[in-house]
């Protein structure tokens, strides 16, 4: 009914999102005073019953080879996506962007609705063996978000360096004892961020209006 089209608005998003917290690093000290242990903290796109799967399941890459996923890791996921009526705009005024030839324009161009206005759920997992590799992720995480953190996508071919601004909406640390010692330890602390973005309607092609003749307008005052 509506016809196919596809800006990649939110795949855009979700890659930008992970992105913001692929440079993580976690920092072993050396207790016989040799060399320090610097870690980069990978990052996937996975749920948190998935990842745990694979971590108390190792993967067997042969039949005589099996891995076991190593600590300290990130995964995330979208969780949700919802209209926000607040930042809604009329959207029947389109933008409109004229092409060019050389220096001078030309009257064709492209035209696309106003956004869309969404809010974007994520959820970041962080899982770690040690209390003092989430603090230091924790760390190099929340100084970024006060109150929050703005990143620009060009969203489509018109809608160039747009603003979104990231918001952390909570946090959940947890530290866990539980399980005996035959059982993996593994500390998971979830992160809940909200992305104010926007979804953009189809890109149409448009033209200018140079001639108006012919046009004739009659306006009658009826309160004479």
């Amino acid at each position: 009914m509506f016809g196919y089209y596809s800006n990649n608005n939110l795949r855009k998003l979700v890659v930008a999102f992970g992105s913001l917290f692929n440079d993580i690093h976690v920092g072993h000290k050396n207790p016989d005073g040799g060399n320090d242990l610097d870690i980069r903290v990978p990052i996937t796109y996975a749920s948190q019953e998935k990842f745990i799967q694979r971590y108390l399941n190792p993967s067997s890459i042969t039949e005589g080879t099996r891995i076991e996923t190593q600590l300290p890791r990130m995964s995330y996921i979208m969780s949700s996506i919802a209209p926000d009526a607040s930042r809604r705009r009329n959207r029947f005024s389109p933008l409109l962007q004229k092409q060019t030839v050389g220096n001078d324009c030309t009257p064709t161009g492209k035209a696309v609705y106003n956004e869309i206005p969404v809010n974007v759920s994520f959820n970041i997992y962080i899982y770690t063996r040690h209390t003092d590799d989430t603090m230091q992720i924790v760390e190099q995480i929340m100084p970024y978000f006060v109150p929050d953190h703005v990143i620009q996508l060009d969203m489509t071919t018109v809608n160039k360096n747009v603003q979104i601004p990231i918001v952390m909406a909570s946090n959940n640390l947890n530290d866990s004892y539980d399980g005996d010692f035959g059982n993996r330890r593994v500390n998971i602390s979830v992160f809940s961020f909200l992305a104010k973005a926007y979804i953009f309607g189809k890109i149409v092609d448009t033209t200018v209006i140079t001639d108006t003749a012919g046009i004739t307008l009659d306006i009658k005052n009826e309160y004479q």
